[in-house]
């Protein structure tokens, strides 16, 4: 059974460190699970404009998931610190109103902590040079995606097979489930002595319909292939694979309940054993 390359996973990195205006910068993407789209942007002060476009290019390479997106500045033009001065203005009218012996008594190191005393002038980002980088570290992240996807899809397969093996083996005991429910309900009728044939018949007839798991089977045969098939499509299939785990559940617990034979109820609890396992991996899928 082949390995679908379509299907991607939740959780992904991708860097990349670049220039721009001199200054030497890095990009960090981190992607983990998420039941919608939630984007983190950490932006340094100059570059806070970029925040929109920023989000909506990372929206073309995550459709589901947490995005953490953090550029950071390691060095270079860093920006230019300054006095600003009429808050400097304001601050000392007011210090020198309500100190008697005037500016003289005033802490230069203490008035540098007042609030919005000094300004960080920082040179305005080239776009053309911060875009490419960042849609080189996506798509990193994307191909990082892609390759947790394969693993994630191989190991899906692998259950998805198991599942289909136990299901041809419950067609085979669906029938012998059937009969043996017909020959106890005789033998137990047989104990009374004499009842209407025709009753006999009836009531046979109402236990091996309860009993009958066929329209089960064809349900969750159905829903595997469809199942698989999801590895193909040029879309995200998270949800899709989700919604198809639980039918196959509901119809394995209808299995389940019908039971009246040990072999039929254990195979049933095998194959949502293998469910469970693959509803684990199916949460990490986009």
């Amino acid at each position: 059974m082949g390995v679908a390359v379509l299907i991607y996973s939740m959780t992904g990195f991708g860097r990349q460190r670049f220039e721009v205006n001199g200054t030497i910068l890095t990009a960090e993407i981190k992607t983990l699970n998420h039941k919608t789209l939630d984007i983190h942007c950490r932006l340094p002060e100059s570059f806070s404009a970029l925040e929109i476009p920023l989000r909506g290019l990372v929206k073309k390479y995550v459709s589901r998931g947490r995005a953490d997106v953090r550029i950071s500045l390691e060095q270079g033009n860093m920006g230019i610190i300054e006095l600003n001065q009429p808050v400097y203005d304001s601050y000392l009218k007011i210090l020198s109103a309500i100190s008697p012996a005037g500016s003289a008594s005033i802490d230069p190191v203490a008035l540098l902590t007042l609030p919005n005393i000094l300004i960080s002038i920082n040179p305005d980002p080239e776009e053309d040079s911060f875009w490419p980088p960042l849609e080189r570290a996506l798509q990193q992240l994307k191909e990082d995606r892609m390759r947790e996807g394969a693993l994630l899809w191989q190991d899906i397969l692998e259950k998805v097979s198991s599942i289909k093996d136990l299901v041809t083996e419950l067609e085979a005991l669906a029938i012998r489930q059937q009969q043996e429910v017909g020959d106890k309900f005789r033998q137990r009728l047989a104990q009374l002595g004499d009842i209407d044939d025709s009753r006999i018949l009836t009531e046979i007839a109402l236990l091996v319909d309860k009993s009958d798991i066929n329209e089960e089977l064809v349900r969750l045969q159905a829903h595997l292939a469809e199942f698989t098939k999801c590895g193909s499509r040029q879309e995200p299939v998270g949800r899709r694979l989700e919604f198809l785990g639980q039918e196959m559940l509901r119809e394995t617990n209808t299995i389940g309940a019908k039971s009246a034979i040990y072999d039929v109820s254990k195979i049933a609890v095998d194959i949502k054993s293998q469910l469970e396992k693959i509803r684990e991996q199916v949460q990490n899928i986009e």
